[in-house]
């Protein structure tokens, strides 16, 4: 059982801390949830029966409702259970941030020891996420923070990362950093505003990772598709007339502005940044049972209805929640955070070459966006036989390997640099030509669709048409020593070879026909043995 625990963790890096905590040791934590298992099963009752099911993409008109009573109830039909269950980890975890802010004062002023700061201040591993909610949520990080307030938080946390407090490697200690980096940030935010009084300084609320910003109209691309906007916390329709609504910067994560404080899932920049690859493992499912019929999100029970003969019972219809499988972490979410959005797995694509999207889950597909265009994935590592049977990654291949030959003449070349050829051509995908292992999932579908080919194809023929007619670059050009023609070689022309070791360049006929017997290298060795006979006979004295 614990080389199987072991296999699944090794896959599912991001897993919330509910599954990791069950992972490691079996069993479900039950802390920070404020009530019984029979509270959560009469306010389940409570919650209406209406589902989502897949309205969150249809692209059907609603019409606004009519009065402000009626707005409010809309979202709140698919509010949290743990929204409701967080009085008591809320006023535990307030005692606890006010002692910790409190003891590094009182060792500034040389009342306390400092290291029995550091054994009162020490957690048990295992975070929960009520209690890093409210821990990292009071910080005066708004508009009304003052500079000495900022000052005073930064020297209580720079206190707590230098004690050691949560002990090393912990996310508890981790999220400390992260929030030492915030206080910083908008510290120097303040001091630049103070020193620019016409500066206008925009609001942030800095909950979990996400860096939330009132937004004022909606998106463009949202307005001509015709759809509306939901909250990714309630999955409540936001109207931009009568409610306010915040969106992170980050991952895109629009709430409500009353559900701001009631935000549960960490930011998926946080997350993309700490892990860095995506999961390498296909739908790496742990089992309904394994998470205790609980959404891996949120918390909020999960229960299947009894099917009699085709038929539903009404009751069951009403009191239960269907789970729904994200494909890419193989955990199961409440349709409250599951809108059976679909996506491709990265994954399906460097195992399988499968672009299929597939369903998955709000936060699994915020994660997915981010990583589009991140050249993480060392494909011919990874799975190196898909060179062999798709012909366009070959294809793309090679041609990435003539752009790393032409990088030589571009880099020394002053002429493209003040033209700024490179940036123009290939701007923020340089790793296209910079290297030719690393790959990004938008590389991988542009090889599926042809699109990515033709783009090379293109940066190819411009930087080679700068090279072949620019004064500096023509002239670093090669002659084959072996037919000694005039036509000029380059290493990135098709019919042309280079030398591995000296770097010279012949045509492919020529070097096949001398028994690929580079010229220039047996002339270095024949210098090599002339100079160093030359050292032994002024030694011998001859």
């Amino acid at each position: 059982m614990q080389s199987t625990v072991q296999n699944l963790r090794e896959g599912l890096w991001n897993l919330p801390s509910t599954v990791n905590s069950l992972l490691l040791a079996g069993t479900l934590l039950d802390s920070g949830r404020g009530s019984s298992s029979e509270e959560l099963t009469r306010e389940q009752k409570t919650r209406s029966p209406a589902e989502r099911d897949d309205n969150n993409n249809d692209d059907a008109e609603e019409e606004p409702p009519d009065s402000d009573q009626e707005d409010d109830e809309l979202p709140e039909k698919r509010t949290h259970a743990s929204d409701r269950m967080s009085a008591e980890p809320m006023s535990s975890s307030v005692g606890s941030l006010r002692a910790l802010c409190d003891e590094p004062e009182q060792d500034g002023q040389g009342e306390k020891d400092p290291t029995a700061t550091t054994t009162t201040t020490t957690t048990p591993a295992g975070p929960d996420p009520a209690v890093l909610r409210v821990k990292w949520q009071l910080v005066p990080l708004d508009q009304n923070a003052s500079l000495v307030e900022l000052s005073q938080a930064i020297d209580v946390c720079r206190t707590l990362v230098r004690s050691n407090a949560y002990g090393p490697d912990t996310d508890q200690s981790k999220w400390l950093v992260r929030h030492l980096v915030e206080l910083r940030y908008r510290y120097r935010e303040l001091v630049d505003f103070s020193r620019d009084p016409e500066a206008v300084l925009e609001e942030t609320e800095v909950i979990l990772g996400h860096h939330f910003v009132r937004r004022k109209q909606f998106p463009l691309q949202q307005l001509q598709r015709n759809r509306h906007l939901y909250c990714d916390h309630c999955s409540g329709v936001i109207w931009n007339v009568v409610q306010a609504s915040y969106v992170c910067n980050d991952c895109s994560f629009a709430v409500h502005h009353k559900c701001l404080r009631n935000v549960l899932r960490i930011c998926a920049h946080v997350v993309t940044t700490e892990h860095k690859l995506p999961i390498e493992c296909i739908c790496p499912e742990i089992g309904l049972a394994f998470q205790k019929y609980t959404c891996a999100e949120c918390g909020t029970q999960l229960s299947y209805t009894i099917n009699c003969f085709g038929l539903e019972f009404k009751a069951e219809k009403l009191n239960s929640i269907q789970p729904r499988l994200c494909d890419y972490t193989g955990l199961y979410y409440c349709p409250a955070c599951h809108w059976n959005d679909t996506s491709i797995i990265p994954a399906r694509i460097t195992n399988n070459w499968d672009f299929v999207p597939r369903k998955v889950c709000r936060a699994s597909r915020q994660q997915i966006n981010l990583l589009l265009a991140k050249p993480v994935i060392r494909l011919e590592e990874k799975n190196p036989r898909l060179f062999t049977f798709i012909p366009q990654l070959s294809e793309v291949k090679r041609a990435r390997v003539k752009l790393g030959e032409m990088k030589r003449y571009l880099i020394a070349c002053r002429l493209a640099d003040e033209a700024r050829l490179v940036v123009k051509q290939i701007g923020k995908r340089r790793h296209l030509m910079e290297s030719i292992e690393l790959y990004s999932v938008a590389d991988l579908v542009g090889v599926e669709d042809g699109t990515l080919l033709n783009y090379l194809r293109t940066i190819r023929a411009t930087f080679e048409h700068h090279i072949r007619n620019c004064v500096i670059c023509s002239g670093k050009a090669y002659i084959c020593e072996f037919c000694n023609n005039d036509q000029i070689l380059f290493p990135f022309d098709d019919d042309a070879i280079c030398c591995t070791q000296c770097n010279a360049v012949s045509h492919r006929e020529c070097y096949q026909r001398r028994k690929s017997r580079c010229a220039k290298c047996a002339r270095l060795r024949r210098r090599a043995l002339q100079t160093l006979r030359e050292q032994l006979d002024l030694e011998n004295g001859n």
